[in-house]
């Protein structure tokens, strides 16, 4: 099966509404954010909070801590991407609303994220992830990151000075 056509785009002020929309119709929060005190799912505490967290971090802020994509499949936000210097390094997460999770996605974002990095001059990349996510471990170990478990939690590194 060929992925569908997807593409990154860089969230801004206009955008942000769409990837607030994608999130609330297809993930649950704690998928896509910090945790929020409070009732669980998406109320309006929450998604002020989801506003925030983008504007704060990326789009508004004078020294960004990130840089934030849109997922865009097929002309569709399909979820979001980010890229954030950490010393040296460079740490890249992603997700995807529910419909677009399984369409082997998830290896053109990374591909997409490892050329923003390079671009930066990053030698590694680092990612963090949960036991329970089987797919961003497959993703991460089949480009030849280092995969570490604490309980629950899976880092993973990846060392682009050998051109993977």
């Amino acid at each position: 099966m060929t992925a569908p056509r997807c593409e990154l785009r860089p969230l801004d002020a206009r955008n942000l509404a769409d990837l607030l929309a994608v999130a609330v119709a297809e993930t649950d929060p704690l998928e896509v954010m910090p945790p929020v005190p409070g009732e669980p799912g998406w109320n309006e505490t929450r998604r002020q909070a989801f506003r925030e967290f983008h504007l704060t971090r990326s789009i508004e802020a004078t020294e960004p801590v990130e840089r934030t994509y849109l997922v865009v499949v097929d002309e569709r936000v399909a979820g979001a991407a980010r890229i954030e210097p950490v010393g040296a390094d460079v740490e890249i997460g992603m997700w995807l609303g529910r419909p677009y999770r399984g369409l082997s996605l998830g290896g053109t974002v990374l591909a997409e994220l490892l050329t923003v990095a390079r671009a930066t001059g990053a030698r590694r990349v680092v990612a963090s992830t949960t036991t329970a996510n089987v797919a961003a471990r497959r993703l991460l170990g089949d480009r030849g990151a280092v995969l570490t478990v604490d309980g629950y939690r899976v880092e993973a590194v990846l060392d682009l000075s050998g051109g993977v």
